[in-house]
């Protein structure tokens, strides 16, 4: 795998030389309510799909772990420990794709001696038909491992492929960036002097046709904006600069 740059309009994060065919598989989801929701629109997919919440039973974790060919986990990091313990000497050569915060690669590895281990953060994480998967892969993972999972995630949205560090990066300034566009919206609302639904109802359509256009590389309006006055610039870039 070689990690490339992208450009605005084509997400592409590795050479694929291959047309991208997505195989059946059998896929099994482990604790999606937790990391991870827009993975059960993989059912919508032409794909064998087995979601199973967090606090599952053991017995049918362990006969779909030995059923399934891929799995994604998305419990938070105490159960991820549990959930290891019980099923890795079941994943031999299975590509796992974990969601769960803060565990990096290298325990993976160590979780999973015998698997193709990767991470995922997903945007936005909530049940949405479409959304980017950004993930980093042990070096395991094989170009025919990353078609194929990259394939697979095209039908739920897009996805990209970083390193590990970059990884970790790009979620810290995506959390802080949401925290900030959700306390701005909050604040907009409330001084907008109109209807609080309403107005989250119309601005919505706004990001929606904004993040749209950034996604498909178009043009963004073009229309003079008003211009914030040089005080008020400045102290929102501080507060900004504060926020990462």
């Amino acid at each position: 795998m070689k990690p490339t740059g992208f450009s605005r309009g084509q997400l592409t994060s590795v050479e694929i030389e291959d047309h991208l065919v997505v195989k059946t598989l059998k896929l099994l989801v482990l604790g999606c309510e937790d990391r991870g929701r827009p993975l059960e629109n993989l059912c919508r997919l032409n794909q064998e799909v087995r979601i199973l919440p967090t606090s599952c039973d053991l017995e049918e974790l362990h006969q779909l772990a030995k059923w399934c060919n891929l799995i994604f986990i998305g419990s938070e990091r105490n159960r991820a420990y549990t959930i290891a313990d019980e099923i890795w000497h079941l994943l031999r050569g299975k590509p796992i794709i974990s969601l769960t915060e803060g565990l990096p690669i290298k325990e993976l590895r160590d979780l999973y001696p015998l698997s193709k281990v990767s991470r995922c953060y997903v945007y936005p994480d909530i049940q949405t038909e479409k959304a980017l998967f950004i993930l980093s892969l042990d070096n395991t993972f094989s170009h025919s491992d990353a078609a194929t999972l990259k394939g697979l995630l095209q039908g739920l949205g897009d996805s990209l492929l970083v390193g590990e560090e970059l990884l970790e990066s790009l979620h810290s300034c995506i959390e802080a960036s949401q925290y900030v566009i959700i306390e701005l919206l909050s604040l907009l609302g409330e001084s907008s002097g109109h209807d609080r639904d309403l107005f989250e109802y119309v601005i919505g359509w706004v990001l929606y046709g904004t993040g749209l256009a950034a996604i498909k590389g178009l043009e963004l309006p073009s229309q003079e904006p008003k211009k914030f006055p040089p005080e008020m610039r400045e102290s929102l870039r501080r507060a900004l600069k504060g926020s990462f």
